[in-house]
Order: structure tokens, then C-alpha cells, then sequence
């Protein structure tokens, strides 16, 4: 008995996995993490904190250890001899000196350099979210055009049910005498033909579902595909596309460059702590080796910055001028499609609103044609051109249900929804 309710939890596990239902959300989401290029962001981000490390070092005090072994040529003389007193300095002299540097105000340098470097990895990372951004229309278009080919399969499935309805009322006007075996042929030819469009769809289908199974990284074989809901209540005003924000992540480091130039004029000031051995040391006329150090605080300005000040201004301003004019053709050029998408949105909509009425009308006519076929009225020929006016209406409003589901997705990726 244990066996039995553990082969059947299995198999039910086993069959509900065969049927997991899959959003269009879901693809887009695990196309993109499974999208090679996604690697980037954690790459950028990790760089990002090394040079974020590496900036912060300047804080830490640095020790340089110099050392210097020379002969000269002349040395310092006395012009004049001072009795029981010599003084001879050493043509060879040695020195070995450590220097210990502690960095006491830096004008900001430190604080200005992670600032860029965190506005650096800020645009490279935006740059790879617009990148993956597209990947969202391909996860679209193939998720659909599966959507599209279930519709069409199940059309033509109705069409097969309708063909064998029909077959039966032939095979009964054929034993009353008034119908023709070439009748029966001809169902039969006709469900032929859409069992044949069945197998093609069926073939197309499997190379979509094996596409999207690729972009995803997951087996979507028996997988069941859920039709996103029809969503109107869509906000045409409000641009969230990735775009922007690289556009913002760049105006961002202008201004972190000119903040950059306006450490640039400060004066740096490091504590400094020698020590060393030579000969001499501190104290030229003693000839031998001897340990020394010196304490003190350093000043640097340089004022060199000043020269080139401006153009930098310059260059800057200009640079920003051209990011927000390419900001503001980029939202010009979106909101243009914007408007011409929700024009295919509307149109859709208004076809679909009259699909319905139209597939009655062709169900009443081809219901009316059944009717009259028995009674001897009209050909069966015509009858088949009644239910194939009918498929096609069916498969026309299929279609059109996936352009409105497109048109709005269309929109919604526009839009960056």
C-alpha cells in the first residue's frame, strides 16, 4: 500500500510538472538571466569595488626605501686650515634612506576619484541593461507566435470536428440514396488537409518552443503556455526605458568631473617621518657612518591646473549639452512611437470587437448549410466553402486576438512597462 501512494504522489508530481503553466513575465525574466552578457553586471560591480579599494589606499601610509652609493669628483674644501682640525670629506659617499608618508589633506582628490569610479561603473552597467533590454522583444515574438500557432491548431481541430459531423450525414444521405460516394471523398480529402495544416503548425511550434527554450535556458517541451491578459489601463505618459537612465548615469559624471577639476586647485599636505644611515649623515664633516631622521609636513600646489581650467570647463559643459540633446531626441523619437503603437492597439481592438460578430454569422450560415445539404438543396461543395468561410473567420479572430496581445506588448516595451 506504501508503494502505491508513493508511485501515485510521484506520478502526480511528474504530471504537474508536464504541465506547468508559463507566463510571458517568467520567459522574459529568465531570458535575461540567462543571457551570456548578464555575467557583465557582477563583473562591473566587482571591478567597481577593487577601484574603490584601490582609491581608499591613498589614506594608508605609504614607505618608500631609497638607497644611494656615488663617487664625486670634488667635494667641500675648506678655503682655510683651522689648527688641530681636519676636515676631509669622503670622494665615495653611501646612504640608505626610509621614508614613512601619511597623507594629511589630499583637497578631496581621494573622495573625487571613487566618485568617478562609481560613475564609470554606474554607465557601463546601464549600457549592459540597454543591451538586454531587446532581449525582451525576441521573448515576445516567439512567445506569441507559439500562442498564435495553439489558436490555429485548435482551429483547425473545430474545423476536423465539423468535417466528421458532416461525414456522417453523408454517409447517411449515401445509404438513403441521395448523396454520392465523391462526397464522402471530398470530406475526407478536407480533413485530410487540415490534419496535414496540423502537422505542419505542430512542427513549426516545436522550433519555437525550442528557441525560446534556448533564450531561457530551460525544456519548455511540455510546457503550457498562458495568454497574457488584454491590459488597456496603460499610462502613455511615462517613459521608464533603460535609456534614460544611461543618459542620467552620464549627465552624472560630468558633474562629477567638474567637481573633479575643483580639487584639482587645492594644495595636498603630507606628515613625512625619514630615517636613514649614510655617510656623511646630517653632519657633513664627520667623516663616517651615522643614523639620522627627520619629522616634517609637506605642501604641494600645483598650480599648473589653473592653465588648462577653462578648456576643461568648457569641454565638460559641452559634453553635457550633447548628452541632453541626444536625451531629448531619444524621448522625441520614443514618444513618436509611442503614438504610433497605441494607433495599432486601437485598430486592433476595433477589429477584434467585430470578429465576434462575424464568426455568429458564419456559424449561422454554415449551420444553415448543413441543413440544406440534407434536404438536397445545395452541393456539398458548397457546404465545404461555408466551413472553410467559418475556419477562416475563427482563425482570422485568433489572429487578431495575438496582434491586439502584440500590439499592447509592443507598447508596453516602448514605454519600458
Amino acid at each position: 500500500m506504501m508503494k502505491r501512494w508513493v508511485f501515485l504522489i510521484l506520478w502526480a508530481g511528474i504530471a504537474s510538472a508536464a504541465a506547468a503553466q508559463v507566463t510571458l513575465s517568467d520567459c522574459v525574466e529568465k531570458a535575461r538571466n540567462n543571457y551570456p552578457q548578464i555575467q557583465e553586471l557582477g563583473l562591473i560591480r566587482e571591478a567597481e569595488k577593487y577601484d574603490l579599494s584601490t582609491a581608499s589606499q591613498s589614506w594608508l601610509p605609504q614607505l618608500t626605501i631609497s638607497g644611494k652609493a656615488q663617487y664625486q669628483s670634488k667635494v667641500v674644501e675648506m678655503p682655510f686650515e683651522i689648527p688641530e682640525f681636519k676636515f676631509n670629506l669622503p670622494h665615495d659617499q653611501y646612504s640608505l634612506v626610509g621614508e614613512l608618508s601619511q597623507t594629511l589633506w589630499d583637497g578631496g582628490t581621494t573622495a573625487s576619484k571613487k566618485r568617478l569610479v562609481s560613475a564609470d561603473a554606474q554607465i557601463q552597467s546601464q549600457q549592459v541593461e540597454v543591451s538586454l533590454y531587446s532581449i525582451r522583444q525576441k521573448v515576445e515574438n516567439i512567445f506569441l507566435g507559439i500562442l498564435l500557432i495553439d489558436k490555429q491548431i485548435a482551429q483547425n481541430e473545430i474545423a476536423i470536428k465539423s468535417l466528421y459531423r458532416n461525414r456522417e450525414s453523408v454517409l447517411a444521405g449515401i445509404e438513403h440514396g441521395v448523396s454520392y460516394k465523391s462526397d464522402l471523398s471530398i470530406v475526407d480529402v478536407n480533413i485530410l488537409n487540415y490534419k496535414q495544416t496540423i502537422s505542419s503548425l505542430n512542427s513549426d511550434r516545436q522550433a519555437y518552443v525550442d528557441m525560446l527554450g534556448r533564450l531561457t535556458g530551460e525544456d519548455l517541451s511540455q510546457a503550457q503556455f498562458v495568454e497574457p491578459p488584454v491590459d488597456l489601463q496603460i499610462d502613455t505618459t511615462t517613459l521608464a526605458r533603460p535609456e534614460l537612465q544611461l543618459y542620467k548615469a552620464q549627465l552624472e559624471q560630468t558633474r562629477v568631473q567638474r567637481q573633479d577639476l575643483q580639487t584639482n586647485l587645492y594644495p595636498k599636505f603630507n606628515l613625512s617621518l625619514q630615517g636613514g644611515i649614510g655617510r656623511p649623515g646630517l653632519n657633513i664633516l664627520k667623516n663616517e657612518f651615522e643614523p639620522y631622521y627627520t619629522v616634517g609636513v609637506k605642501m604641494q600646489w600645483n598650480l599648473g591646473a589653473l592653465y588648462s581650467r577653462k578648456n576643461d570647463i568648457r569641454k565638460i559643459a559641452a559634453q553635457k549639452e550633447r548628452i541632453e540633446r541626444e536625451q531629448e531626441t531619444f524621448v522625441f523619437n520614443t514618444m513618436l512611437d509611442v503614438t504610433d503603437r497605441l494607433n495599432e492597439v486601437h485598430k486592433a481592438r476595433q477589429v477584434l470587437e467585430q470578429d465576434s460578430e462575424i464568426i455568429r454569422l458564419r456559424e449561422d450560415i454554415r449551420q444553415a448549410g448543413e441543413e440544406q445539404y440534407k434536404q438536397g438543396v445545395i452541393m456539398l461543395t458548397d457546404l465545404m466553402d461555408m466551413i472553410d468561410e467559418e475556419f477562416n473567420a475563427r482563425v482570422a479572430e485568433s489572429l487578431h486576438q495575438v496582434q491586439l496581445i502584440m500590439a499592447i506588448c509592443d507598447l508596453k516595451t516602448t514605454l519600458g512597462q
